[in-house]
């Protein structure tokens, strides 16, 4: 009997294989044998997928295109000269940069490798929040720390580090 793959780990193979190849051109069974996983789990994986942000597709009589979704930052990053030295500092103690905004789509797969994790999110305004990453979508992040729960959006981040 065939073991298949969660969806969890399908969704990092495609984003890798997205990497690796630029796109995939094909049916949706081929893409389910590619990645190991019942034909009926490609829709949901790849509308996942698109809500995140990570990926574009389209679906034709002739097949399946699916692309990595291009993140282009509006804003250069602005790091304060203190966060600059706070954020080299962390990453001298062990910790690991999730996001950045010149990281693009990388930011998604980052990101859940640290939930449920304590992360420091640096802000644009010069402010900084610990918290427990709690969730995360397109445009924002649920966190949660002593104060309560907190939604952070995305466009007013400028680096988030945490300790794997």
């Amino acid at each position: 009997m065939k073991k298949f793959k969660t969806l969890e780990e399908a969704q990092i193979e495609l984003i890798e294989l997205l990497e690796q190849e630029g796109e995939f051109r094909g049916t949706l069974n081929e893409l389910a044998d590619r990645l190991n996983v019942k034909p009926e789990n490609i829709r949901p994986l790849l509308q996942l997928l698109k809500s995140s942000g990570d990926v574009l597709y389209e679906e034709s009589e002739e097949g399946l295109i699916v692309r990595p979704a291009m993140m282009v930052p509006v804003v250069p990053p602005t790091l304060t000269p203190e966060q600059e030295q706070e954020v080299q500092q962390k990453l001298k103690e062990g910790y690991k940069v999730i996001a950045c905004s010149t990281m693009g789509g990388v930011q998604s797969r980052e990101l859940r490798s640290a939930l449920g994790k304590r992360v420091i999110v640096y802000f644009r305004n010069g402010s900084k929040v610990e918290a427990k990453l709690k969730g995360f979508d397109r445009f924002c992040l649920k966190l949660r720390n002593y104060m309560g729960n907190m939604l952070a959006y995305k466009h007013a981040i400028s680096t988030i580090v945490y300790k794997p």
